[in-house]
Order: structure tokens, then sequence, then C-alpha cells
């Protein structure tokens, strides 16, 4: 029969070997480097972005982009058209860059807490992203945001969820990853302008000869009405900056809208540009054509035709609005006459005869 001090032995040296055991356990190696702090998330080095050939970025709402790679570039499958390609190299990167900063939870029931569950959930708020290479797919559930550098992911078909740096915000609209450049022409290269607005009058605006080095260079507007003149003298050469930084919101194939604005752009070294405008609904597009009378801008017309050609662009309506500015919007406005009688008008002083009458006693008067 063991004593009581045995017993209290055997019990501490129990208590002993399971605290032991928790911690090995809590201690013991895993081989998904995802879980191990400080580690990788993906096994994909800097040197495997060039093997990158697809991208899928895709959400439960039906969302959906991707980005396919061919011989000489990116291209946004969902609109056949140009990715902007330094911004899916960044993503790559950040890809690559991935680390684990701290392990999350590896309970189902928790992951929404963090935006890790499947992403093929109508009300889910993670997104997915597939990345092809070397004949095999990595599939990573992107989360929310933490802070200003951390984000919570999950490898799919993994149960750990992970916070890791650098941040992800991939956006599965397929309208956020197109090359956004349209076109970029100096407001000093344009020496007219064509217009033909819509609900307006057709009207140009003309360079004149520069007068002194360095000077603004003066336009002149034709025709201005009868009694007419500009509000501000600054006008025209904002019209003819209408095409410096321009950059489209979307893209689309023409359809069977028919333009109801046109505007043609002319530079010094004689490219022109000719651009048609259309309305659908609250959106606006425009189409180009360019064509060159000199040498010197034949290979840039033959350039922006190969890429801007069988494509509308969709623009901010401010941008839409400035390259089919109105007439009326160049000039001050009209100046209304005030009937006689009308609120704010002068009312004319006893013995002073009424507007158009000779002064005087008029015939009939009893003095």
């Amino acid at each position: 029969m063991m004593r009581p001090p045995q017993v209290l032995s055997l019990i501490a040296a129990g208590v002993a070997l399971a605290g032991a055991g928790v911690w090995l356990v809590s201690r013991q190696p895993t081989d998904n480097a995802a879980e191990q702090a400080g580690g990788p998330v993906l096994a994909l080095s800097k040197a495997d972005l060039n093997a990158v050939t697809r991208l899928r970025i895709f959400k439960g709402d039906g969302s959906h982009t991707t980005l396919t790679r061919d011989a000489t570039h990116w291209v946004v499958l969902e609109r056949g058209y140009p990715a902007d390609s330094g911004q899916v190299r960044g993503l790559l990167l950040d890809l690559s860059a991935l680390k684990v900063e701290e392990q999350k939870t590896a309970d189902p029931g928790l992951y929404a807490k963090l935006g890790v569950e499947d992403p093929t959930g109508v009300q889910t708020g993670s997104t997915g992203l597939d990345i092809d290479l070397n004949a095999r797919t990595l599939h990573l559930i992107v989360g929310r945001t933490s802070g200003t550098a951390g984000v919570y992911l999950r490898v799919a078909g993994q149960p750990r969820s992970v916070l890791a740096t650098p941040q992800l915000t991939p956006d599965a609209d397929p309208r956020h990853w197109l090359d956004r450049t349209l076109l970029d022409i100096a407001p000093e290269r344009i020496t007219e302008v064509d217009e033909k607005p819509p609900g307006g009058p057709e009207y140009s605006i003309k360079r004149a000869p520069s007068t002194a080095s360095g000077a603004a260079p003066d336009y002149v507007v034709t025709p201005i009405p009868k009694g007419r003149e500009l509000a501000d003298a600054m006008a025209p050469a904002s019209q003819a900056g209408a095409l410096a930084g321009l950059q489209l919101d979307d893209v689309r194939k023409p359809g069977n809208l028919a333009a109801v604005a046109h505007a043609t752009f002319l530079t010094s070294d004689g490219l022109m540009l000719e651009i048609a405008g259309t309305q659908d609904g609250v959106q606006r597009f425009i189409a180009v054509v360019a064509s060159a009378s000199q040498p010197a801008t034949q290979a840039q017309a033959r350039d922006l035709n190969a890429r801007l050609s069988g494509w509308q662009f969709e623009l901010p309506g401010y941008r839409y609005d400035s390259l089919f500015r109105p007439l009326e919007q160049l000039l001050k406005p009209k100046e209304v006459p005030v009937p006689p009688g009308a609120p704010g008008r002068p009312p004319h002083s006893p013995g002073s005869a009424p507007a158009g009458l000779p002064f005087g006693p008029q015939k009939g008067d009893s003095h």
C-alpha cells in the first residue's frame, strides 16, 4: 500500500509529463510553410514570376478578372484588351514576397471573421486568387486587411489561416486591370481644333502665329456670333489641351449607337486625330482614328491605329465634356434686356417721359 507522499509524487510526475506532452505538441514542426511564422505563404520565388501564365481573381458575387500572358504582354481576358503590365508585375512581386507574420484560426466557423472563407459563396467577403505556372495552379484566399501593411490569408485546402505581409488587395473588376493610357498629346503641339458638339453650332479653334518668344500661344475662335465675345481668353487653350493625359475608364467593341459629337485635333507636325463621341445612358464613349499628312508622324499614326482601332473607350464624364465643349460655354453669357416694370429695374422719376417718348407736355395734358 502506497503512502500518501508516494501518491503525491506520482501525481506530480504525471502532471509534469502531461504538461511536457502539451508543450511538445505545440512545438511540433509543420510541413506547411504557410503555418510557420516568418516563412513564405506560397512556394513562389521571384524566379518563378516569368513562368506565371495566368492569374484569376474572383469573388462570390460573380465578379472576376482573368489576366493571361501571351508572347508580348498581359491581357484582360474579359475585355480582350491589354492589361496594365506594371500593375500585374506589382501583384506578382507581392505574391512572391508574402511571408507569415502570425498564425491565425484553423476553425472554419471563424473564417468569416477574417474574411478567409470559401470565396464561392454569394455572401462571402473573401477573394479567390488562382496562379497558374509550370503546369500547376496555386490557390490563395485573400481576406480582410489588417492595419496598413497586413492581410489575412489562407491557402485553399489548408485549414490554418495566417496574418501576412505585404498587404494584398486584388480587385476582381476587370476595369481596374486595364492599361488606361489612351492619348497624351501636349497642348503646344495642337494648332487647330474643329468641333461639332452635340446640340450646338460647329466652330474652330486655331492657334495664332507666335509673336513673342516663350509667350503662351493665342487661339482664335471662329465663328463667334455678332455681339458676343469669349468669356476667358484662356478657354480656347484649355480646349486645345483636352488630349493631354487622357485615360480610359473601360473599353468595349463598337455597338449600334450612332456618334452624337465629333472633334478633330491637328498638330503642328501633321498628326490628325478624329474623335467621335457617343452616349449610352450615363456612360460616355469615344472612338479614335489617326492619320498623318507628314512623314514625321506617319509611324505615330500607325501605332495609334494599331492600338485604338476597333474599340470604344469609356471616359469620365468631365473628360468627355471637355472634348466636345459647346461654343456657348466659351462665350460670355448673353445680356438679357430687362423689361419695363420688372423687379430690379429703376422706376422713372415724376416728370420724365417713358422710354421712347419725347420729353415735355403731350397732347391732351390739362396744363
